[in-house]
């Protein structure tokens, strides 16, 4: 099975709450999943499809998020 490996540029100063991480099948992009990571890696076992569209924030505490960026990895 694929694995979704993500590293990503820490903020700095590091966010208390860490990073919200959404990725989705690019095939399928309404079928969302959505995780938290305390560090700038994300590694995402038993995946079904070779390629992965996302979006990654800074976990700002209080509901409040930092600007999403993109990306889009194949597995």
């Amino acid at each position: 099975m694929p694995t979704l490996n993500i590293t990503f540029p820490a903020v700095v100063p590091t966010p208390s709450l860490g990073y919200r991480v959404k990725y989705w099948p690019t095939t399928n992009p309404s079928d969302v999943t959505t995780t938290l990571t305390p560090t700038n890696l994300l590694i995402v076992t038993g995946l079904t499809e070779s390629s992965y569209t996302g979006t990654v924030e800074a976990n700002c505490g209080g509901g409040t998020y930092g600007s999403p960026r993109s990306f889009t990895t194949v597995v």
